[in-house]
């Protein structure tokens, strides 16, 4: 029996409507594939870009984090801090540096350390230095570049009484220019604070049997004292010395707390081994010294192809007090 041709008619129509229905397949299939391409492509995009910045905030709480572990350890040499501290974030560094060359990119970090130190009293006694009780005056850092603290916790019945330049005082010079503070009680009972000459300078007073007087800061009990007002004039590395913490062969003239900050790894006095002569190491008595990581400079570049990220940053305990220019 041969085929009419209306049942070979409706065979070509059949053939025809699978052809359309598999070619609709197949650019539904190309559509869908153009699709997940391009939202493949986005994303690693947005991924590219993203981990620049992820990459520059990493890097700054890092040094914050190594910095503040470092300072912990009561490390009592400055090459040990720098040691300490480039070590750790060297580790950091090139681990970094692995993992983003095995996503294809480039990551360098470049830094610099400045070494200071941390010198304390954290028990009352006199003002003098580890090495000599009898000594009046004394140096206590010489070529500081930057203070970030400085606070004295004085007693008043310990200070001398009388507004006299028999009186303790701290003594800064740049070598030009020097500024005096003076520290001293008065017959009112108060402790007093006075620049350069007790008897004439600005003077801030408190009643009260102890007082914190914040050089760094400029206030004396947690009040703002003029007094205390750094002068423009000093420009350049500083010396900074305690005078008059005793008398000649006589009673002391101060006798409390106090600490000190400062930027720069040849500020304290050291022998052969790089331990403070003035000061006792870290975790013995007072007064100590410890060498901290004062601030770090640091640059970090990332590269991915096309995205380059450079980023400069800076970590420091805080704004110094005083930065020569």
């Amino acid at each position: 029996m041969f085929p009419t041709d209306e049942t070979s008619d409706r065979g070509q129509i059949l053939v025809i409507v699978g052809l359309l229905i598999a070619v609709i397949f197949v650019a539904l299939a190309l559509v869908l594939n153009a699709a997940i391409f391009a939202e493949n492509l986005s994303t690693r995009e947005t991924a590219d870009s993203e981990k620049p910045s992820a990459y520059a905030a990493n890097t700054g709480s890092t040094v914050a984090d190594v910095y503040n572990r470092t300072n912990d350890n009561d490390i009592r040499t400055v090459a040990d801090a720098e040691s300490t501290f480039d070590g750790a974030l060297r580790a950091w560094a090139d681990s970094r540096s692995d993992t983003a060359a095995e996503n294809g990119a480039l990551f360098e970090a470049d830094w610099t350390t400045h070494v200071g130190w941390r010198l304390e009293q954290d028990e009352d006694r006199s003002f003098t230095p580890a090495d000599g009780d009898s000594k009046t005056e004394w140096t206590v850092a010489d070529g500081v570049q930057n203070i970030s603290a400085f606070e004295l916790n004085v007693k008043r019945t310990k200070l001398y009484n009388g507004a006299d330049t028999a009186a303790f005082y701290v003594f800064l010079s740049d070598g030009t220019d020097t500024w005096k503070v003076f520290v001293y009680r008065n017959g009112g009972g108060d402790i007093v604070v006075s620049a350069d000459d007790p008897t004439t300078t600005p003077q801030c007073t408190r009643p009260t049997d102890r007082a914190v007087i914040d050089v760094r800061g400029g206030t004396v009990a947690g009040t703002n004292c003029t007094a205390l007002n750094l002068p423009t004039s000093l420009d350049g590395e500083l010396s900074i010395e305690f005078r008059n913490v005793q008398a000649t062969g006589g009673p002391e003239r101060v006798n409390g707390t106090y600490t000190l900050v400062v930027n720069g790894s040849d500020a304290v006095t050291t022998d052969a081994n790089g331990h403070p002569k003035r000061f006792n190491a870290s975790g013995k008595m007072p007064p100590t010294a410890t060498a901290v990581v004062y601030a770090v400079r640091y640059d970090t570049r990332y590269q991915r192809k096309e995205v380059v990220h450079d980023v400069e940053g800076w970590h420091s305990p805080r704004e110094e007090a005083y930065q020569p220019s």
